[in-house]
């Protein structure tokens, strides 16, 4: 029988700052003209541009510098991702600005050591001897609901890999590990099951009572107002 789950992580802040988003390209965009103008402007010396070619670098570097770092908040500012899990793998791609999509991260089931809650003993643990710690997040502000996955490459180096899963997510992993479920998942894993599961219902709860709330409104504009019709 075959698995499959995905999981779509939204970003708020892709609908939220909209203006600063394009603020932050044209920003990013203007670094980047002025630092290439004056490598143009300098070429146009002739025999003095190789002459003070280090000086001109140098005026320039600032704007390239500058032009970079405002591109990679942007980027993560209007960055998602996507989970998916299947029979052999997790895979995690990322998604910029709701246009483009790149698979970053290819995990393998049956190479993953540990599963847990952040900064839990289980993750103090498990974050012993580990190479690299990759970020598939949007929300930084929960740690309660982080999942740290702690697994091994092919190559066999040690790796951490951090997601914020919904309740889905977690059933099809567990799932996905049912022959070694008992020893990959530490204790922290119930007490995050109960959480996302309450917070399903609240939500759920929400949107029936706003759409309760809407229908409601509806039938009182409805009604035709007495004062009027006098």
């Amino acid at each position: 029988m075959e698995l499959y789950f995905e999981q779509n992580v939204t970003n708020k802040n892709v609908d939220e700052r909209i203006k600063r988003t394009k603020l932050l390209s044209i920003a990013k965009t203007v670094c980047l003209v002025f630092a290439v103008f004056i490598i143009v402007s300098s070429a146009m010396l002739g025999d003095y541009f190789f002459n003070f070619f280090w000086i001109f670098l140098i005026f320039s570097a600032p704007f390239f510098v500058a032009s970079y770092i405002l591109g990679r908040i942007n980027k993560r500012c209007n960055t998602e991702y996507d989970y998916v899990i299947d029979d052999e793998f997790i895979k995690i791609s990322e998604i910029y600005y709701r246009e483009q999509r790149k698979l970053k991260h290819t995990i393998r089931l049956r190479f993953i050591e540990s599963v847990g809650v952040f900064d839990t003993e289980g993750y103090k643990k498990a974050e012993r001897g580990v190479g690299k710690k990759i970020l598939a997040i949007v929300n930084y502000e929960d740690e309660d609901s982080i999942l740290y996955i702690c697994y091994k490459t092919d190559k066999g180096v040690r790796k951490i890999l951090f997601v914020e899963p919904n309740k889905g997510f977690l059933i099809a992993l567990r799932r996905a590990l049912s022959t070694s479920a008992l020893t990959v998942f530490d204790k922290s894993i119930s007490d995050l099951e109960k959480r996302l599961a309450k917070k399903e219902q609240e939500e759920a709860m929400s949107a029936v009572e706003g759409g309760d709330f809407e229908e409601e409104s509806e039938e009182v504009s409805d009604e035709p107002n007495d004062g009027e019709n006098e």
